[in-house]
């Protein structure tokens, strides 16, 4: 079993100069840079240039990819603090664990769920049953039932169990 969380150091031109022990195998796990980056992964260097471009002041958004790595594991940036004035520190980007929020977040994204859709898979994924999903929602138990099967459809799964497997990064992987 991996360790939660790995590091990598990126330099100048962004390269990697450093990695904890953990980043090693995670590295092997995601997609070759474009050259000249072909050793930094793809979603390292995305996540890498969006916290240069936060740095920078030319966009606002989080220095973060919610790239999933596989077992669910995902990606996020942040800047090292420089040891002295007028230094150049390191991007320091980290492969971390994601929380059941962020994957019911990230497949409401995926799927263009509304609003009210995704309150429905949270409380669904809380445990919640249709009954008390329709009397928070304040919607009757055949409006969740259908829309529980609309997400499944866009899912392409048959039951609520596997809408719930596949939107938590659960779902058994099939040959």
């Amino acid at each position: 079993m991996l360790p939660d969380q790995a590091i990598l150091t990126l330099g100048q031109g962004l390269a990697v100069v450093g990695y904890s022990p953990s980043a090693k195998a995670r590295l092997t796990m995601l997609q070759p840079g474009p050259p000249p980056h072909q050793g930094v992964p793809g979603e390292v260097l995305n996540v890498a240039a969006q916290l240069l471009a936060c740095g920078a002041g030319v966009d606002r958004q989080a220095p973060e990819a919610r790239v999933c790595i596989g077992s669910g594991r995902w990606l996020r940036a942040t800047r090292m603090a420089a040891l002295s004035a007028g230094s150049t520190s390191p991007l320091a980007v980290t492969i971390h664990g994601c929380s059941p929020a962020a994957r019911l977040d990230m497949f409401a994204r995926c799927f263009g769920l509304t609003r009210p859709q995704g309150e429905l898979l949270d409380l669904a994924a809380a445990g919640a049953r249709t009954a008390a999903i329709a009397a928070a929602q304040a919607v009757s138990p055949y409006t969740v039932r259908d829309q529980i099967k609309q997400i499944s459809q866009a899912g392409a799964v048959h039951s609520r169990a596997s809408l719930l497997a596949l939107a938590m990064g659960t779902a058994p992987r099939l040959s």
